[in-house]
């Protein structure tokens, strides 16, 4: 009989097919839970089905503990955000964990929240509109706070323009009174950021970082904005994630449901970051 193999191509052994069994069993046992944690406009049905596609399509989140997937899986959730799929709202990251003082790492799934869900969120805060961009080299582009804040952007006209750096990222909103916020992080201010994230040289940060440039500037700016619960848990899950300690962050609600199954939530503290280093000029599919 041929050998079995994943979307990738990849043989796959049978041990990966035992664990990638295990996690699409938990998922199916997980239903009744999403159906409590959704909001109106998900269904259990399709997030298990997204849940199941994501496991097919990565491979390593077989890897996980079933704790960390099933923690990311149901705060993605509570939240009301799809996961890996093209919305772009949030994807279930693998990622190696390394505690401090052990050479042994744990493969973690991590919910990694997109731009345009961390703009989703924003829209159910209240905010009428709000939109985010990236700068880059060779546009035209200037701001100022005080009593007369004052932004204007614009995008060069240049057919290399995509390929040319991250100079800076912003986001605007209208609020629900009508007024407008807006938030503008620098280079190096969206550099600090990705220093400060377990995945400095790994997924979104390497292959969309513009999309992150811009999440980092809707994030800075939903303090302006009427805050919501949904909010403070996404700001949560960030910070969590950055500290590789997201089961830390897990809602009280989420960490019950989980409990249904007998998982308790991974708490991997003081976490060792990856080397960071500053990106190439280029970084690769900046905006898809």
């Amino acid at each position: 009989m041929a050998p079995r193999t994943d979307s990738t191509g990849r043989i796959v052994q049978e041990k990966d097919r035992n664990q990638t069994q295990s996690l699409a069993s938990l998922v199916q046992r997980l239903t009744p839970e999403l159906a409590r944690a959704l909001p109106r406009h998900l269904t259990p049905d399709r997030m298990a089905r997204i849940a199941l596609t994501a496991l097919r399509v990565t491979p390593k989140l077989a890897e996980c503990t079933a704790a960390s997937f099933a923690g990311s899986l149901l705060s993605a959730a509570q939240l009301g955000l799809e996961v890996n799929t093209p919305m772009g709202h949030a994807w279930l990251i693998p990622r190696l964990i390394k505690p401090k003082n052990s050479p042994v790492g744990v493969m973690t799934c991590q919910l990694q929240i997109g731009y345009q869900g961390a703009m989703e969120l924003a829209r159910r805060a209240g905010a009428k509109s709000i939109r985010a961009h990236e700068v880059r080299d060779g546009d035209e582009f200037s701001f100022e706070l005080g009593l007369e804040p004052k932004l204007r952007h614009v995008p060069s006209g240049d057919a290399e323009r995509e390929d040319r750096a991250v100079t800076a990222s912003y986001a605007v909103a209208t609020a629900p009174d009508g007024t407008r916020e807006f938030s503008v992080l620098t280079r190096p201010q969206i550099d600090a950021r990705r220093r400060r994230s377990q995945a400095a040289q790994s997924g979104p940060w390497v292959t969309d970082f513009a999309e992150m440039a811009k999440k980092s500037a809707v994030l800075a700016l939903c303090k302006y904005l009427p805050r919501s619960a949904e909010l403070a848990q996404a700001h949560a899950l960030e910070h969590a994630a950055d500290t590789g300690a997201q089961g830390a962050a897990y809602s009280p609600e989420v960490s019950a449901a989980m409990l249904t199954e007998g998982l308790a939530a991974d708490t991997v503290v003081e976490a060792v970051p990856e080397p960071a280093s500053e990106p190439a000029v280029r970084e690769p599919g900046a905006d898809g």
